[in-house]
């Protein structure tokens, strides 16, 4: 079978060559509809675009790069990427990770112009990196996920009402003495530490000294002494929130092996919400961020960014997720 060509994809959809032309290479003089049909059919067809033609035609390459420093070993983060991919698709672009910056190559922005990159989506970064802010405050549009960044378009998870939902359901189990691990110094911390105290303050929830310590995000074995320190205090937490799944998940395996047990000792809460949590026993209470929901919002304001430069504006989106009921909190007599 022959190459899909764009006269076979105009004689599907009933248009006009121009037409499909115009839809398929990102030109929005076509209603909306009439193109979102033209590059289904195409993608049915099985159409396969000259990328370096269409890149010298469009001054586009309908690629999309993804800012991402850490290890890809995170489910949270394995989950968002995979739902961006698939949002991306629906919209015509292709994601590339952007790799570096190390003395070997090129820096962030050169990577991403050398790429002819028509967005970038940053992840994960070190937001005080020169590199970093080169590619934020460039004319390159961008969208920041899980961080704040003045002047830029910032999506993240409401982390401040989370937190309110978890304390209030630990509250409504009858605890009382709940202790808080966090993760470490960062917008995400402060936002769910403020929605934390807030909680507590609107609940009568007295917060001792001690009561809230700092650890770190992906960290089990430091969750796990952590948790043991809340329990040992004279205060004597009977319920503890985690800085994450991963970190929770690590604990609970930690403390059973020293004989303590999860809920009947200790009630346990984590955050994220991936999937390893509910398969195991007890499964984990916790928060489950809406990846696809952050991967939609996340496309439609970078594709609206690139599509109509002029009306790009600085934002901050959040989307919400939603409490996971697991077995990893006892229910207390009030």
């Amino acid at each position: 079978m022959g190459s899909v060509r764009l006269k076979d994809i105009a004689e599907e959809c009933g248009v006009s060559v121009a037409t499909v032309s115009r839809a398929l290479n990102g030109l929005r003089r076509d209603d909306s509809k009439t193109a979102a049909a033209i590059r289904q059919a195409a993608r049915e067809m099985g159409y396969v675009p000259n990328a370096a033609a269409l890149a010298l035609k469009t001054s586009r390459s309908n690629t999309i790069g993804i800012l991402y420093e850490d290890k890809l070993d995170h489910e949270y983060f394995s989950a968002l990427l995979d739902d961006l991919r698939r949002e991306a698709g629906k919209l015509g672009y292709h994601l590339a990770l952007i790799g570096g910056p190390d003395p070997m190559q090129s820096g962030y922005y050169e990577q991403a112009r050398c790429r002819n990159l028509d967005g970038v989506i940053i992840i994960q970064a070190d937001f005080e990196s020169s590199e970093v802010a080169r590619i934020i405050t460039s004319s390159l549009p961008s969208v920041i996920i899980d961080h704040l960044y003045e002047g830029s378009i910032c999506i993240g998870n409401d982390n401040q009402e989370s937190m309110r939902q978890i304390v209030r359901y630990v509250w409504q189990r009858g605890h009382r003495r709940i202790g808080y691990i966090t993760g470490e110094a960062g917008v995400v911390t402060r936002e769910r530490l403020s929605g934390f105290y807030r909680a507590c303050a609107e609940l009568g929830i007295c917060v001792p000294e001690g009561s809230v310590l700092e650890g770190h995000f992906r960290a089990p074995d430091e969750c796990a002494a952590l948790i043991r320190s809340l329990m040992a205090d004279p205060v004597g937490a009977t319920c503890i929130l985690c800085p994450d799944d991963y970190s929770c998940l690590g604990a609970m395996w930690a403390l059973r092996e020293e004989g303590i047990s999860v809920p009947e000792q200790v009630s346990l809460v984590g955050y994220d919400g991936i999937r390893m949590g509910q398969m195991i026993r007890p499964r984990l209470t916790t928060y489950r961020q809406d990846t696809a929901g952050i991967a939609e919002e996340c496309m439609r304001l970078l594709s609206g960014a690139i599509e109509s430069p002029d009306k790009w504006y600085a934002r901050q989106a959040i989307v919400s997720g939603e409490l996971v009921e697991g077995e990893t909190v006892l229910g207390l007599s009030r």
